[in-house]
């Protein structure tokens, strides 16, 4: 790795970036963004003495962020994620707080699950190969769908 970042708003020189802060892998995103309310706005917030951990400081500040996300045919619907624990700003912690999240995962894991056994399944590869199997196999499946419809 380079030791001088080239980029805007980078450390001039990782030789002197203090040991606390360190550069960002590589490999990961880092996403800035204003998380406190409207009426917390002012220019030069208050500082608070006495906030001794990370916990103490979300719980005074209270950050949040609203989001529009957008769903399959329904269009968008808005999101309000609350930041009370170093856990909430993962992934698993933004899906727990928003149905929507928690329905697209439920679905990549289904999806995921289905790939896994359809790569596994060594008499439906033989069935996919040959065009004419293939046909069948899916007029059998659309058969089986409309008579459970």
């Amino acid at each position: 790795m380079n030791p001088t970042l080239n980029m805007p708003g980078a450390w001039a020189n990782v030789k002197e970036v203090p040991p606390s802060l360190l550069p960002i892998n590589q490999n990961q995103t880092l996403y800035v963004t204003k998380l406190t309310s409207h009426d917390m706005g002012a220019p030069n917030p208050e500082k608070v003495a006495g906030l001794k951990s990370v916990e103490e400081v979300l719980d005074q500040y209270k950050p949040e962020k609203g989001v529009l996300l957008s769903q399959e045919d329904e269009g968008e619907v808005e999101q309000l994620f609350t930041f009370r624990k170093m856990g909430d700003f993962t992934q698993p912690g933004l899906i727990n707080q928003s149905p929507l999240l928690q329905s697209q995962a439920a679905k990549i894991q289904d999806l995921k699950k289905i790939n896994l056994h359809l790569r596994s399944n060594k008499m439906l590869q033989k069935v996919l190969q040959n065009a004419e199997s293939r046909r069948l196999f899916r007029e059998m499946i659309e058969q089986m769908l409309s008579e459970l419809a």
